[in-house]
């Protein structure tokens, strides 16, 4: 088996959080790039994984995965929503489980950035970082989230244009979602692809977008880029107002 590289491997999703007055956007791209028998295979699919009081997603290696899974198989319904303490230490544990038992059927853990988005009890935004084998943090999301291509400058219209979020609806978060993921799958389309988005909103049942709500965000990407691009390229005429400061 050929291993992916600790880049490639931050490099094959992209992933946003967002927490509005009245719910939670949760948003993910659909490319899967699994390696076996010394070869890449490339598909697409969902991502996101959902329980009794949860939906998660992750993004880095088998580690963030089995950490995923640990997350939506536990029993939060045992777990008070508003002990913020008790859920913290649920989800640490989680990672930390999910750590040791890599080790023990692997002997070695690889240090990839390995994190997971989790919207627990329909009302909070938490994320679990396993980066720290056997040291797992988890905190609550005031307001935005971003996981997955480290790299991928598209984060910027995340800490660009998310900022108080917490005092907007989730219905002006979606399309600031679902643009991050598709410029993020424009720039990257060896590790970005595809568009799925959750809406949860406040102590609701959660909501997922349709395939042909999903197609209406990229019919909308395609133009709110394309005029960008054309307001960004829009002449200047630097001759003739450098010819009225001469004067």
């Amino acid at each position: 088996m050929q291993w992916p590289s600790v880049e490639e491997l931050n490099a094959m999703t992209l992933q946003v959080g967002l927490v509005g007055n009245d719910g939670i956007v949760l948003a993910s791209d659909r490319l899967f790039q699994p390696y076996e028998y010394q070869t890449r295979s490339v598909s697409r699919g969902s991502k996101f994984l959902s329980g009794a009081g949860v939906i998660c997603c992750c993004s880095g290696d088998s580690l963030a995965e089995q950490s995923a899974y640990g997350v939506r198989d536990y029993d939060w319904t045992a777990v008070v929503s508003s002990d913020v303490e008790a859920n913290q230490s649920a989800l640490r544990q989680i990672g930390n489980t999910a750590f040791r038992n890599m080790q023990t059927q692997f002997g070695t853990v690889r240090n990839v950035v390995s994190k997971v988005l989790v919207v627990l009890h329909e009302d909070q935004l938490w994320l679990l970082d396993a980066t720290v084998h056997n040291g797992c943090t988890a905190r609550l999301v005031p307001d935005r989230q971003v996981t997955g291509d480290i790299g991928n400058t598209c984060r910027y219209f995340m800490n660009k244009y998310a900022n108080f979020s917490n005092l907007r609806p989730v219905s002006e978060l979606i399309s600031l979602a679902a643009y991050t993921i598709l410029a993020a799958g424009e720039e990257n389309p060896y590790g970005v692809g595809g568009l799925e988005i959750y809406v949860i909103p406040t102590h609701k049942p959660p909501i997922l977008l349709s395939a042909a709500q999903e197609q209406e965000l990229e019919i909308w990407f395609k133009e709110a880029a394309e005029s960008i691009r054309d307001r960004l390229l829009h002449p200047f005429d630097y001759a003739g107002a450098n010819a009225n400061h001469n004067l």
